[in-house]
Formats: C-alpha cells, structure tokens, sequence
C-alpha cells in the first residue's frame, strides 16, 4: 500500500457522506495531535474521500496544510459504494458497542 502527502486543499470531501459526527472532531483532532496520523485518508483516483472524513476535519480544524492519504486506484464506482458502505457499518457497530470488537 502506498501512502503519499497530500494538500488538504487538494482533497475533496464525498458529497453523499452519510455520517454526520462532528461531534468526533475534537476528540480526532486531539488524538492526531498527541499521536498523529496513524492511517492515512483513503481517497478514490479522482482525490474525493472514501474513507477518513472525520480525520479530514479533524486536520484541517488543526490547520495541517499536508496529511497522508491512500489512493484507491483501480476500484470500480461499485467497489468504492462497497468500501463505503463496509467502513459506514463498522463505524456505526463501533459507535454502539465502544469496547467490543
């Protein structure tokens, strides 16, 4: 997996994003400035992110002008709905059970 620096200027946020939890800012935002960033952004080949919006906010809230980002080349518009989707459940699974798996 390759992971480059990007421009946060560069990074385009994904428009259907249906997480709405900017209420987690803050807590990333403190977390990437005590550890920093610990999994890249992952973003499809055209720069608009798959997964990592929160981690985006949380970026530019600290004003970081780069942050490291993975991108998903070769995935089709499917594949990317997929792994959309896929990290959505996850997340929300998370967000209900903090300490389980």
């Amino acid at each position: 997996m390759q992971i480059e620096l990007w421009n946060t200027d560069a990074i385009k946020p994904y428009e259907c994003n249906p997480r709405q939890n900017d209420q987690a800012v803050d807590a990333v935002a403190a977390s990437l400035k005590e550890f920093g960033f610990r999994q890249p952004i992952v973003l499809d080949e055209d720069g608009v992110i798959v997964v990592g919006h929160t981690r985006y906010k949380a970026a530019f809230k600290l004003g970081l002008k780069t942050v490291p980002v993975h991108v998903a080349e070769g995935l089709t518009p499917e594949q990317l709905r997929a792994y959309r989707l896929s990290h959505d459940a996850h997340c929300r699974r998370r967000e209900s059970n903090p300490h389980g798996p």
